[in-house]
């Protein structure tokens, strides 16, 4: 019978492996093809471990405290504007229905406050529309930063395995 593996579970698997085998300070050996040497295999060992293991572990812990700190960042990010988004569409929605709306009295005192308010919504839309542009630009910032740092797209969107 075939048992067939998710690749999430395969490298959650390998990422475990990969730990232990720190933590009981064996050497690493990684085999790279050369394509200068015509396919031919060479094999690189790592360095040796000569730091203890709280060392190591202060390391593992701070790529996991950098990591998320730039997951909390950008799902604070995402939040505020999944909110501005929301409010930008009550704002327009509030408008247009101010726009459809039968005017009460033929005076113009009416209409002047009807124009009033509409002036005041159209900024407040303008003013959504800029923080909106800039929270994302932020955001993508804060992502690129995230990338820079050596975090997998997965990762930093929180859909990808962490060691």
């Amino acid at each position: 019978m075939l048992c067939l593996q998710s690749l999430t579970d395969v490298a959650r698997e390998e990422a475990q492996r990969r730990r232990l085998l720190e933590q009981q300070g064996i050497e690493e050996k990684v085999i790279n093809p050369d394509a200068a040497q015509g396919g031919n295999l060479t094999v690189s060992t790592g360095s040796p471990v000569t730091a203890s293991k709280s060392t190591s572990e202060k390391s593992i812990s701070a790529g996991r405290t950098s990591l998320h700190s730039f997951r909390t960042a950008l799902q604070k990010l995402d939040q505020a504007i999944r909110q501005d988004e929301e409010r930008l569409a009550s704002r327009r929605a509030r408008l247009e229905s101010e726009r459809w709306e039968i005017p009460r009295s033929r005076r113009s005192s009416g209409r002047s406050r009807t124009s009033k308010s509409e002036s005041k919504l159209q900024e407040a839309i303008d003013e959504l529309e800029l923080k909106l542009k800039q929270l994302r630009q932020e955001r993508s910032e804060t992502y690129e930063a995230g990338k820079k740092a050596g975090f997998l797209p997965g990762e930093l969107d929180g859909k990808g395995i962490i060691p």
